[in-house]
């Protein structure tokens, strides 16, 4: 039976492999290998996780809900990282991921989310993990929203952009850098908090709330604020609430326009822009205030 889904297709390899045989002999280093990989397999089920298959010295992966496909990953670094147990010693794990359209064929899946995928993982370092940028948009929790840091760009053959690729921090380390403070487009200086956001879009007014991680605007049906456009994408911006700020987010091809109420004009191309004040916010085309699709946002 042939299906379409949307889901998370997940790389979990381990890396080194190849040394392991080397320095551990064939059968300790297969059997070695043999029981990391049934643990990953285990690690993701319990999150929902469903096995595709092993290919060599990895697994393939796929979950329906982002959230706990970021939770397995995490949990498959932090369990592999506990010498306690046999499985676990002296292996490491690189781990790739992205969301989107995939087709489901006799327990395989296939298309572009899944080469994608793939191609992230080959990008990972031992004890990483790495996903796209739209996961890194899409979880709904804070404390894995927080944990997104931006790393790389990735160029995919038949595809005019670059995808980017963001580095999930899964260990506590005092000097990871908030993602706010990192951006140019954040302003910095401006130290006032912002208690309420409102967006009003076609007369109809959006409250956004201070614990906001993840409020997706774009033409995508699962999104928090749905618009349709030619030149707007599925995801296009998202908004979310850190350290007193709401930060727009913007990771849509022909990119996000904000025009504040003193004349400012910004444009975000995979970049983010802390919102103050009031003003318009317009997806894939420069401002236009008679524009049936332009959002109104106010900062209080």
């Amino acid at each position: 039976m042939r299906k379409t889904i949307n889901c998370v297709v997940m790389f979990a390899d381990v890396a080194g492999s190849t040394s392991m045989y080397e320095n551990m002999g064939d059968d300790l280093a297969r059997e070695r290998l043999s029981r990391a990989l049934s643990a990953l397999i285990a690690i993701s089920g319990r999150f929902g996780g469903k096995l595709v298959k092993t290919i060599g010295d990895e697994i393939l992966v796929y979950f329906t809900d982002v959230d706990q496909a970021v939770y397995a990953a995490k949990a498959i670094q932090e369990t592999m990282e506990d010498d306690r147990s046999p499985e676990t010693i002296g292996v490491s794990i690189r781990i790739g991921m992205q969301y989107g359209s995939t087709i489901l064929e006799n327990d395989d899946v296939f298309g572009d989310t899944v080469n994608v995928a793939a191609r992230v993982v080959s990008m990972a370092k031992a004890r990483q993990i790495l996903c796209t940028q739209e996961i890194a948009f899409l979880v709904k929790s804070a404390e894995l929203s927080n944990s997104m840091r931006p790393h790389d760009r990735l160029r995919v053959k038949g595809k005019s952009d670059h995808l980017d690729v963001y580095l999930v921090a899964w260990e506590e380390e005092a000097d990871l850098t908030n993602m706010a403070t990192t951006s140019s487009f954040t302003n910095p200086s401006r130290n006032d908090q912002v208690q309420k956001l409102t967006l009003t879009y076609r007369n109809e007014p959006y409250n956004i709330p201070v614990d906001t991680s993840s409020y997706i605007i774009g033409r995508g049906k699962d999104c928090d604020l749905i618009i349709k456009g030619d030149l707007i994408s599925r995801y296009h911006s998202k908004l979310e609430h850190r350290r007193g700020k709401f930060i727009i987010s913007d990771q849509s091809t022909n990119g996000t326009f904000i025009r504040t109420s003193g004349g400012q004009m910004i444009f975000l191309r995979r970049e983010e822009f802390a919102l103050f004040g009031s003003g318009y916010i317009s997806l894939g085309k420069k401002v236009d205030p008679t524009d049936s699709n332009i959002i109104h946002f106010l900062c209080e």
